[in-house]
């Protein structure tokens, strides 16, 4: 039997795979974890405390429920001035886990650190139980090169694997 240098290769690939498979869904979660700069319930008076900057306003709640169907939000500065949040129809990133969905819907600036005023009608009782507003940084293009990454190192998992099969079991 000879040396077959694709005998060392294609499992060398797979395990090459495998850690950016790793690294790339552990940065992905550490990613959506830290990017999070506010957290209230979703009811009218909840305050929040937001630096400077600019940011994406999302909702969070069940994943697959209409709890924010026909719901109106609002932010405002502590003077009373509404915050101009630009809504988002196209670009919209999503966070799902198994019972729960964030969703961004919109973007702000702000100029200044501020405490903000939340504003929200037509939600139901139960939904303010289980419904948040989330104010975080922008996120979608880490997303994209995680997402890039993700599927980079599974074709490089089942190439190695099919690759490393066909070279020791195959003549």
């Amino acid at each position: 039997m000879s040396f077959n240098p694709w005998g060392l290769l294609f499992p060398l690939l797979f395990a090459v795979g495998l850690y950016a498979l790793v690294r790339a869904i552990g940065s992905l979660l550490r990613l959506t974890g830290t990017a999070i700069v506010a957290r209230v319930p979703a009811r009218s008076g909840e305050r929040l405390q937001v630096p400077a900057g600019r940011y994406h306003l999302c909702v969070e709640g069940r994943s697959f429920s209409l709890d924010f169907l026909g719901v109106d939000y609002a932010l405002h500065e502590a003077g009373g001035e509404p915050v101009r949040i630009h809504r988002k129809y196209l670009s919209r990133t999503k966070v799902s886990g198994f019972g729960s969905t964030r969703i961004s819907t919109g973007w702000f600036e702000l100029s200044r650190d501020s405490e903000l005023s939340l504003s929200v009608q037509g939600l139901s009782a139960q939904a303010q139980q289980r419904c948040w507003i989330v104010v975080q940084r922008p996120i979608g293009a880490g997303i994209a090169i995680r997402v890039v990454a993700l599927v980079l190192g599974g074709f490089a998992v089942i190439g190695g694997l099919v690759g490393s099969a066909r070279v020791w079991l195959l003549p």
